[in-house]
């Protein structure tokens, strides 16, 4: 596979803004996954923050001049036509006139055009460097909603037209949210999720776990929904791993072995080498033709996940609709076709027909070594109606021993000294069970390590 980089910018404390919380501690992050579960020489990645150390004895200063001056410059060092580089911005994005623009920690909202980075711009550069890109923006943030609408319109419009891979952290009508207990963007702790349990990742994989896991957060954190967009062009492979093997096998040695089992080789056609480079067929995409061919948009796209429970629509209308303080929020649900779920035989005989259903679709969410799955099958279960004390007694049992293995793979990664990773995992077991005071006395100290 050709050579990676990664450039991750994040921005708290903006010259002309509103300060954002964890625009820093989300680019952080994805320095450090790169640097510490997939195993790249520190020199592959290029960190632009409020207060990051210099590099080659430059400031990292994410203004707009520095912001050009490295994409110009580090990407010409380190990279050759063909290479991959990721791009990773946290921070507040705006449309305007048609533009869809990133703000640097210097941009001036009364002058975008000359104080702010385009898409078009930061895609022609791309273009002019020569590498493929593959591209993540959390930046539709709600407190800067007046400066117009959110990116997404022009970005899919340039993200197809110079064959480049995007996610976006929301619709251009919704908002990016932070959260202070993840320490994160809800976007960006999804990604980081994704990256660290999938070490055979590739387009689809990236966007499959996306969308089921961001609205999810939002309303396991009481935010509004906020639903992700992923463009591909028509011309890259959505299996396409995006990791080289070493990558690979790097980052599925951070996952601990106690519960971790290597993926099944996928069914489709790999090919593990990236192209050379040749410059894009000039594709213009008008606004009608969002949601079609290459572009993907969660509200329109046909999806193959299993079907959203009756409880689980309801609870997150609930949900959105006390966030907006008894407003009412419209919103499509999919209702894809799916196998029904077989009946588990093996449970107490007085578990009711309601529980069994309901607990084999929980279980059938865990996978090996994901903790985030057995989160996932946790909040299932939870809304299984009580019946029989035995049906009630299985219920709790199989939560018990998620949570259990959830806090196995969180001291796998204390073991490795990975304490961020560690705390992260953590935080997904609930209070309801018999380890939580454990699990909250190890998050204690791991905090104390950082």
């Amino acid at each position: 596979m050709a050579n990676q980089a990664c450039i991750s910018i994040g921005i708290n404390q903006y010259q002309f803004l509103p300060p954002l919380g964890y625009g820093m501690a989300d680019a952080v992050a994805m320095e450090q996954f790169f640097v510490d579960a997939a195993g790249w020489d520190s020199g592959q990645c290029l960190l632009l923050t409020d207060t990051s150390s210099k590099n080659s004895d430059r400031s990292t200063y994410p203004d707009r001049e520095q912001i050009n001056r490295w994409l110009k410059q580090w990407s010409w060092d380190k990279l050759q036509a063909g290479d991959l580089l990721w791009f990773f911005f946290s921070g507040c994005g705006v449309s305007c006139e048609g533009e869809d623009y990133l703000i640097p920690i210097d941009g001036n909202p009364e002058d975008l055009a000359n104080t702010c980075i385009s898409i078009r711009q930061l895609y022609q550069q791309f273009n002019d460097i020569g590498v493929n890109a593959l591209v993540f923006l959390d930046a539709n943030r709600s407190q800067y909603q007046s400066l117009g609408g959110g990116i997404g319109t022009a970005t899919a419009k340039f993200a197809q037209e110079y064959q480049i891979p995007t996610f976006l952290s929301c619709q251009s009508h919704e908002s990016s949210h932070e959260d202070a207990g993840l320490g994160h963007g809800l976007f960006t702790t999804a990604l980081l999720e994704t990256l660290n349990y999938h070490p055979d990742l590739n387009l689809e994989t990236i966007d499959t776990y996306l969308t089921s896991r961001l609205p999810e957060l939002s309303e396991h954190h009481w935010k509004p929904l906020q639903t992700p967009m992923a463009i591909v062009p028509t011309s890259v492979s959505v299996y396409r791993p995006v990791f080289s093997a070493t990558t690979q096998s790097s980052i599925a040695t951070m996952i601990p072995e106690i519960v971790y089992t290597p993926p099944t080789p996928s069914k489709f056609d790999r090919d593990d080498s990236y192209a050379a480079y040749t410059p894009p067929s000039v594709l213009i995409v008008s606004p009608e033709m969002i949601g079609t061919g290459a572009i993907v948009r969660r509200t329109q796209l046909t999806s193959t996940r299993k079907n959203v429970p009756h409880w689980a629509k309801v609870s997150l209308l609930l949900t959105l609709m006390i966030a907006a303080g008894g407003g009412i929020y419209a919103f499509t649900a999919q209702s894809p076709t799916s196998k029904e779920q077989p009946i588990v035989r093996h449970i107490v005989n007085d578990t009711a027909p309601e529980q069994l259903s309901g607990l084999a679709q929980a279980k059938d969410f865990v996978k090996p070594g994901d903790a985030t799955s057995r989160y996932k099958a946790i909040l299932v279960a939870r809304q299984i109606p009580a019946t029989t004390p035995g049906a009630d007694a299985e219920v709790q049992q199989s939560i018990e021993i998620w949570s259990q293995e959830i806090y196995q793979i969180a001291q796998g990664y204390a073991t490795k000294k990975h304490w961020r990773l560690a705390i992260d995992t953590a935080k997904m077991v609930p209070k309801s069970t018999s380890n939580y005071v454990s699990v909250q006395a190890s998050m204690s100290d791991w905090r104390n390590k950082l």
